[in-house]
């Protein structure tokens, strides 16, 4: 069978970005590219049906978009409604100059009305006159959900005081800011992805992000067999991959793409 999903990393950082403003450390003074991260997205190609899905408009959206020269987006999947997941949504409005119809965009229902009270202006009749981002909002209440005939599976995870959604497509998932994964969702996955993008945001433990051992545990336990991690803060140095991770595990970065 051939492959069917385009993957493309448009942002790897946590929600400071890397440089992080006013740090000098060895990361943050790197000349190495791959340690320039922006806010956490990437972007999927379903080839069979040829639609473009976003997850999540990071704040760094726009250059992430015109970096990939994307032009076109069908559907946007939001993980949770934190401002580095979020706040790109009003550059939405410059997508729809070119497509001329509006985004399908997928929440939970508290995401939906976090989105509609954070950019009202987008949903409430005002007098504001110029341009607003035109999108469907449709409520994610099922484990399984359907973009036109794509199959779309999600898992709530917990994130300190909110859940963060894992999103799966045929064997490909990808799961940001998240704790962890209880044993049921370890069971629902295991042996049901071959490639993986999750969160690691430190080395140590931290009480709302899955760290690197949890990440790595998390991989081994789901058999993914080609993985990578995201989401990284500035304890990460890509200059240190192999002694980071093992073989089939990849730290990742802004402009990383790869096929399935």
């Amino acid at each position: 069978m051939g492959k069917t999903l385009d993957v493309t990393i448009l942002g790897s950082g946590t929600s400071t970005g890397v440089p992080v403003i006013g740090c000098s450390c060895q990361v943050c003074k790197s000349t190495n590219p791959k340690n320039k991260r922006s806010r956490s997205s990437i972007l999927i190609h379903h080839r069979p049906s040829d639609q473009v899905i976003l997850v999540d408009t990071s704040p760094d959206m726009r250059m992430q978009l015109l970096r990939e020269n994307v032009s076109r987006v069908d559907h946007i999947l939001y993980t949770h409604t934190h401002a580095d997941h979020l706040h790109g949504f009003d550059d939405l409005r410059a997508l729809f100059f070119h497509m001329k119809r509006p985004i399908h965009c997928w929440a939970k229902p508290e995401d939906i009305v976090d989105i509609k009270t954070k950019f009202s202006y987008a949903f409430k009749k005002t007098n504001y006159t110029g341009a607003i981002p035109q999108v469907i909002l449709h409520e994610i209440t099922e484990q399984k959900f359907y973009l036109n005939s794509l199959e779309v599976e999600c898992i709530k995870l917990p994130h300190g005081a909110m859940e963060s959604l894992a999103f799966k497509i045929g064997k490909f998932a990808y799961a940001t800011d998240f704790k962890s994964f209880s044993s049921k969702d370890k069971d629902m996955w295991k042996g049901r992805v071959s490639h993986m993008i999750a969160s690691s945001a430190t080395k140590k433990p931290h009480p709302s992000h899955s760290c690197l051992a949890e990440t790595l545990s998390l991989f081994k336990e789901l058999k993914v067999e080609k993985s990578f991690i995201t989401h990284m803060s500035h304890d990460f140095n890509q200059d240190e991959e192999k002694e980071l991770v093992p073989e089939n595990v990849f730290l990742s970065f802004d402009g990383l793409s790869f096929s399935l």
